[in-house]
């Protein structure tokens, strides 16, 4: 049947730690969130990567030059979404994806 989509919003303060990313990125698999929106991920650009899963489709990021604040939305596979485009802020405050 048709579930809907599940929204998730959630301040993880710092993902840049392996160990407390995987958590995060486990909980979030756990509780069967569809769109993910993350606040101060505190990673930097070399490190986005990090947001990447098996069943994560796609993942979209506004970061920092340090290692503080820092924007993410995830989609998990089988969301349909088709990206258009992304508005960022330099300093790494939020991100709007467009689709």
């Amino acid at each position: 049947g048709n579930e809907g989509i599940t929204f998730c919003s959630w301040n993880v303060k710092g993902i840049n730690e392996p160990i407390k990313r995987g958590k995060v990125v486990a909980h979030l698999k756990a509780i069967k969130a569809d769109v993910i929106f993350i606040q101060e991920t505190h990673l930097k650009k070399d490190a986005e990567q990090g947001l990447k899963a098996k069943w994560i489709d796609k993942t979209y990021h506004s970061s920092f030059t340090h290692k503080s604040r820092g924007a993410a939305t995830l989609f998990r596979k089988g969301i349909l979404f088709k990206h258009t485009s992304t508005i960022t802020d330099n300093d790494g405050r939020y991100i709007v994806v467009i689709g």
